[in-house]
């Protein structure tokens, strides 16, 4: 049984808490103390970026992010060096990297799973891998030998039939979008997302995760009630954006952030 699996399973927590922040922004080292004061601070998974040219499922906020990690050069090396770092300081919190799919066939995929295990990766979210592909079973035939989860997205489109067959391919938790379009923080959720959830629960008999535009304490607080865990990403990137400058300010400020969402999910 993976890791994630077990921490669903433990009983241990109600909802769990997954923030994502982008890997080499503003700089590699400024990652790890991010990554550890957000594992300091109660991440029950943490989602970490890889930085890739096109992310077309992101919006302005982590494509940003994305610009200036890449300028500072693409390094499979540095990414598990940083993630390698982070894993040690506090190994029990599952890692898993959201990335999509060019990264993976451009290491290889048997030598990148070699070496995200090794760094304390448990598993993969790839937005742009279809799961009805060569690749998608491949990559799930992989991951399994290694005790690693693969992760897919469900959005309010995604119909009964294609749901019911992305299972073949699907472990760990279901990454549920809350609305269309790109990553960002919205004001309003989906009047139905309750039930949805629970539906794609019933479906999957898998973890349900809910992410795509939850950044306040009272989205959290009202989507942890009912949702397995809940994603944020581009509130906690915002938080890096405006503070990354100051990397001690930075800290303080991403601290009080994930401490604000943490506090309400207890």
């Amino acid at each position: 049984m993976s890791k994630i699996s077990n921490l669903f399973q433990s009983g241990k927590i109600k909802s769990a808490f997954i923030p994502y922040f982008t890997l080499g922004d503003p700089n590699y080292d400024s990652s790890i103390q991010f990554g550890k004061t957000i594992l300091d601070k109660g991440a029950d998974i943490l989602e970490l970026g890889i930085p890739f040219s096109d992310p077309v499922a992101d919006g302005p906020v982590i494509q940003r992010a994305v610009t200036r990690s890449l300028k500072n050069g693409f390094s499979f090396s540095e990414l598990f060096r940083v993630t390698k770092e982070i894993h040690r300081h506090k190994p029990e919190v599952p890692l898993v990297y959201l990335t999509y799919f060019n990264p993976i066939y451009h290491c290889g995929i048997r030598a990148f799973l070699n070496s995200a295990k090794e760094s304390g990766i448990v598993g993969l979210v790839i937005p742009d891998l279809p799961f009805d592909t060569k690749e998608s079973e491949e990559l799930f035939a992989e991951l399994k030998k290694r005790d690693m989860d693969l992760v897919h997205l469900v959005t309010p489109a995604s119909t009964k039939k294609r749901i019911q067959a992305l299972s073949k391919t699907s472990s760990g938790f279901i990454y549920y979008v809350t609305s269309f379009g790109v990553t960002g923080e919205r004001r309003e959720l989906s009047v139905d997302l309750k039930e949805k959830i629970q539906s794609l629960r019933n479906l999957l008999k898998l973890p349900i995760c809910a992410g795509f535009g939850i950044s306040t304490p009272d989205q959290a607080s009202e989507i942890s009630q009912y949702a397995d865990g809940v994603i944020i990403g581009s509130a906690v990137q915002r938080v890096i954006e405006e503070n990354g400058s100051n990397q001690d300010l930075a800290v303080q400020k991403l601290g009080d952030y994930i401490s604000s969402i943490r506090n309400v999910m207890k």
